[in-house]
């Protein structure tokens, strides 16, 4: 019985060193490859399509209900890579005279001297400096937003809403959403009364063509 034992030993011991050596079973074991990176792909090009752009605007009224307006001129510039691998970037300006309330009166006190001064400050603008993704097809991207003059720092959960076309032709969207506050850029009328909120909630729809 002990001899049986040392034998068995024995053969334990030539196996490992067998499998150790990469054979088994009187064949010899290919090593895997080391894995190879897949380069990123290079980001693409896509001019705003202002027909399918626009930004949209909330604020609370007299501390009663949210009241919405939008922005319907809306241009710039993106970029993003088919592969999703690195953050969008964005140029976005809007046309503040391009202001929509569903009041034409209401409209002209918007673009006038007590809120956006639309004479004297033509535009908002938006202008991407980072992103790092929170998820499949979501990014937190930051950016300068320059509006009634004055520029800040701003932080938006940007969405990527759909890639369609074909090598030729190509379209990419996307939606952000950020608050600001209106005094921060000298727009206070309304704050101290509560007669308007201070918070304003923007939601910007983004649709661009492929530029080769």
């Amino acid at each position: 019985m002990r001899l049986r034992q040392i034998r068995l030993v024995r053969c334990l011991l030539a196996a490992t060193a067998l499998g150790a050596a990469g054979v088994v079973g009187g064949f010899t074991a290919t090593p895997r490859p080391a894995a190879v990176a897949v380069p990123a792909t290079a980001p693409l090009d896509f001019k705003l399509d202002p027909v399918h752009c626009m930004a949209l605007f909330r604020i609370h009224h007299v501390g009663a209900g949210q009241f919405w307006g939008m922005f319907d001129q809306v241009g710039g510039t993106m970029t993003y890579a088919e592969d999703g691998r690195t953050a969008p970037t964005f140029d976005v300006t809007v046309q503040v005279e391009s202001v929509h309330s569903g009041d034409d009166k209401l409209d002209r006190t918007i673009i006038g001297p007590q809120f956006f001064n639309a004479k004297e400050y033509e535009t908002i603008r938006f202008v991407s400096t980072g992103g790092e993704a929170e998820g499949d097809g979501v990014w937190k991207v930051t950016g300068d937003f320059t509006m009634h003059g004055i520029t800040k720092p701003v932080t938006a959960r940007v969405e990527f809403t759909g890639l369609a076309g074909n090598p030729v032709q190509k379209k990419a969207g996307f939606e952000a959403t950020f608050q600001v506050k209106r005094s921060d850029f000298g727009m206070d009328w309304g704050v101290k009364n509560k007669a308007l909120g201070d918070d304003v909630r923007l939601v910007v729809g983004l649709e661009g063509d492929w530029t080769r």
